[in-house]
């Protein structure tokens, strides 16, 4: 049995899922009735995965997809909720989500139960919390693979999932997992990476992790640092949950864009950063990592041996399945079998191609897909003698199409299509960019030179696509000519992943979206020409040096005005609308943190009031509950001031104890709080169990109403580490 198998639930849904989204149902309904403030409401849908769009009156729900893998059967559900719920699109991300768009918010809830039953879920995709688990789609696979890393990411998701402990962190968190030795998650830009090591030391063979931290794009993006060459398997849970609790308590709340984890780092600087590390997992102490939560989360099977001499098939031949063959399917651990990437231009498939697409998926590749960071699917498990017939089921919905992984594979981010802070349409770019690349195309003779470059466009400054790691990343900007808006894109130029080589582009500078085809034209014609024998493309523009580009690209720069050509102020794939920036909207990529209403010790009085009057009339148990919602009540005061509102009573009890009592700001005063209540609220109903919680409460609402503290500040100081790392 694996893991697909094991999580999907029959109906109806477990108890805890159904009273989850029923409560997320009465919550939309208070919200149109003018019941619950538009944070509370942005707070709530965040943390179910449902985002406004650009679009008014319609909402993106994003999935998560853990490890990015799915059955055929899942796919099936995917494919019917666009449909039922949106406008029958999807769209894969860089971080092995699924999204659709134009649902209406009301039938979110319906949505979610649908995916629900299937095993899928949506909790956490967005929001402070952390994301979705990425894991190498190769897993299972891929003949470099030290392990396969699958089941671990699986244990991980299931363990921070719905945990209190995480619910309200200063921003988003992400996390990874490679097993081979190649990068296939570009782990270095996360803020935690695991990479699958193994060690004998002359004993058994211990399986662990090189650990690498506090990566990340968005407008100042960072590679992350090495924390270990080997954290034993044994010690993950500990290890993500003593990082979560210090980001948790040191991160920066007030400024958005400094929220995220590499700024923690850098303001306190790495050894400093460590040693905090160190001592939290030294004082969270070991976390159980029982063999019951590795799961079989793959489908891996023996290739029974074909009888008779093999018959070499003439559709082999045909040049068309040649060139897919080279570009799309790849070598695999099992003798017999093949991995077969499943090219999606952009990242986008509609609900009935996705229906067929699942059909192939259990007939040639045993029910299993993955979603890869470079937005395809990948097909884990096809038998290389059915090859042939694979492609043409392919061709045959239309996804046969070569070049995946390849320079025409273009990465975007939906952008300004639907994105509330996209700037330009990524997507518009990308589809001239591949235009030009394919057949025809007026770039299309550097295809085979430039084969292996990647391409990468963002178009918001949240940097979705991965631009900055890129041979060639665009991320969109706008520039101003005569009073007018021109769409355009800032040009990285010589990035990579790689476990030891990732490194940034370099920014070339800000050139109009209307000339982007020929300032790749440029880079790939002094390529051809410049090149030495054995150099790639990064290595050769370094070489050529900055100067040297921006010299060969300056033409490019200028602007003709309005009159003389229109088109430069128009976007890609927007020819008919005149482009421009929105002013005064608010992506929600960063999250709400702290609703509207601000708490007072008014609130935990009122409380502990009414916990004394159910003592006084002996229902002991009611008093114990309201002396908790009390207790928590005061808590959610000193919190506020700090930017953090936690969703219940247990997180916010867990988030005074985090930041205030363990940071050393209370003196001593509080240990362990929030088990504290919890031990009192689980006590057996009873006069004496009533009255320790009731005075619990007050005496920790009374310390509540006289504290003040200040958050904790770090003189910036670069982390050398990652600094180094880009370079090496």
């Amino acid at each position: 049995m694996t893991a697909i198998d094991r999580v999907a639930p029959t109906a109806p849904l477990p108890d805890d899922i159904a009273a989850e989204l029923d409560l997320y149902e009465e919550e939309i309904k208070q919200y149109r009735r003018g019941e619950l403030g538009e944070v509370k409401m942005q707070k709530l849908r965040l943390q179910f995965g449902t985002y406004a769009q650009r679009q008014e009156g319609v909402q993106m729900q994003r999935i998560k997809i853990p490890g990015g893998v799915l059955s055929a059967d899942q796919l099936i559900t995917l494919a019917d909720a666009a449909e039922r719920f949106g406008s029958g699109f999807l769209h894969l991300t860089t971080r092995e989500d699924v999204q659709i768009y134009y649902l209406k918010l009301e039938d979110a809830p319906n949505l979610m139960r649908s995916l629900a039953a299937a095993g899928i879920t949506t909790r956490e995709a967005c929001g402070n919390t952390v994301r979705n688990i990425t894991a190498c789609y190769r897993s299972g696979t891929s003949p470099t693979e030290v392990f396969d890393v699958a089941p671990y990411a699986h244990a991980l998701f299931r363990y921070l999932v719905r945990n209190d402990h995480n619910q309200v962190l200063g921003r988003k968190f992400k996390i990874t997992f490679e097993g081979c030795t190649e990068d296939h998650s570009a782990v270095r830009l996360h803020d935690i990476g695991f990479i699958a090591q193994v060690r004998s030391d002359d004993g058994p063979e211990r399986r662990g992790f090189k650990i690498q931290v506090a990566g990340g794009m968005g407008g100042a993006p960072m590679l992350s640092h090495e924390y270990t060459d080997f954290l034993p398997v044994e010690e993950m849970y500990n290890f993500a949950a003593a990082i979560l609790r210090v980001f948790d308590r040191y991160g920066e709340r007030k400024s958005r864009m400094k929220a995220r984890m590499k700024f923690l780092v850098q303001a306190m600087g790495w050894p400093r950063f460590r040693e905090a590390l160190d001592l939290e997992r030294q004082q969270l102490g070991p976390i159980a990592f029982p063999p019951e939560d590795l799961l079989e989360v793959h489908q891996p099977f023996e290739i029974p041996p074909r009888a008779g001499l093999p018959v070499r098939d003439p559709r082999t031949e045909r040049p068309e399945y040649r060139r897919w063959y080279r570009d799309s399917v790849v070598p695999h651990k099992i003798p017999g079998l093949k991995g077969v990437n499943v090219r999606l231009r952009l990242g986008d498939i509609l609900s009935d191609p996705l229906r067929r697409l699942a059909e192939v998926v259990r007939r040639y590749s045993a029910g299993e897909a993955r979603i890869a960071i470079d937005q395809n699917f990948y097909l884990p498990w096809v038998r290389e003698h059915e090859l042939p017939d694979l492609f043409d089921a392919l061709r045959g919905i239309e996804l046969g199409d070569p070049g995946a992984e390849t320079i025409e594979d273009i990465t975007t981010c939906p952008a300004a299509d639907t994105c509330r802070l996209g700037i330009a349409s990524a997507k518009g770019l990308g589809s001239a960019l591949s235009a030009a690349l394919e057949d025809g195309g007026e770039l299309a003779q550097y295809r085979e030179l430039a084969r292996t470059l990647r391409i990468k466009i963002s178009g918001c400054p949240n940097g979705c696509a991965q631009h900055a790691v890129a041979d060639v990343g665009f991320h969109s900007a706008a520039m101003t000519e005569n009073k007018r808006t021109v769409p355009s894109y800032l040009l990285f130029v010589g990035g990579r992943i790689g476990l030891d080589r990732a490194q940034l582009g370099d920014v070339m500078g800000k050139y109009p979206a209307k000339n982007c085809v020929k300032v790749l034209e440029i880079l790939l014609g002094l390529f051809q020409s410049e090149r030495k024998d054995g150099e790639d493309f990064t290595v050769c523009m370094a070489r050529l040096g900055e100067a040297r580009l921006k010299d060969a690209l300056e033409p490019l720069r200028s602007v003709p005005t309005f009159e003389a050509d229109p088109s430069f102020y128009q976007d890609w794939g927007h020819a008919n609308e005149k482009f421009a920036v929105r002013q005064g909207v608010k992506g929600e990529c960063a999250g709400a943190t702290v609703a509207e209403k601000i708490p007072s010790v008014a609130d935990a009085k009122e409380a502990l009031a009414q916990a004394e009057a159910y003592f006084a009339h002996k229902e002991f148990g009611a008093a114990i509950f309201a002396a908790y919602e009390a207790a928590a009540a005061a808590a959610r005061v000193p919190l506020y001031r700090r930017l953090v509102d936690p969703f219940t009573p247990e997180q916010a009890l867990w988030e005074f104890e985090n930041i205030f009592v363990l940071s050393g700001q209370t003196d001593g005063a509080w240990s362990e709080v929030s088990g504290q209540f919890q031990r009192l609220k689980e006590a057996e109903p009873g006069e004496a169990a009533a009255r320790g919680m009731l005075d619990r409460a007050r005496g920790f609402s009374d310390f509540c109403a006289g504290f003040w503290a200040e958050p904790i500040k770090f003189k910036e100081a670069h982390a050398a580490p990652a600094a180094e790392a880009a370079t090496d």
